[in-house]
């Protein structure tokens, strides 16, 4: 989010799980600037839940590979997606 937290604003990456490193990186930009003093910040995944609840109209948009078409998805999706992808990069570390 910029400084006119009305803007809107859209972002493209080359993967879901990209997108939803993007997510996380928005929240903890938003962390930091809510929390300056603050050397070291951290969350639990309600909390990047309750962000992403929070915020007007976010939507991610998917190709569809047959159909060559965006598939919309919305904030429901958005977080199964972060979920799925931060447990996998626990797992995996």
């Amino acid at each position: 989010m910029g400084k006119d937290e009305k803007s809107q604003t859209w972002s493209q990456y080359g993967s879901p799980g990209e997108a939803c490193d993007g997510v996380c990186q928005i929240f903890e930009q938003k962390l930091k600037r809510e929390n300056p003093g603050l050397r070291k910040i951290t969350y639990e995944i309600k909390d990047l839940f309750n962000f992403v609840d929070d915020c007007p109209d976010l939507a991610c948009m998917v190709l569809d590979q047959d159909s060559h078409t965006y598939v919309p998805h919305d904030k429901k999706w958005i977080k199964t997606q972060i979920y799925k992808h931060l447990k996998e990069q626990v797992s995996s570390s």
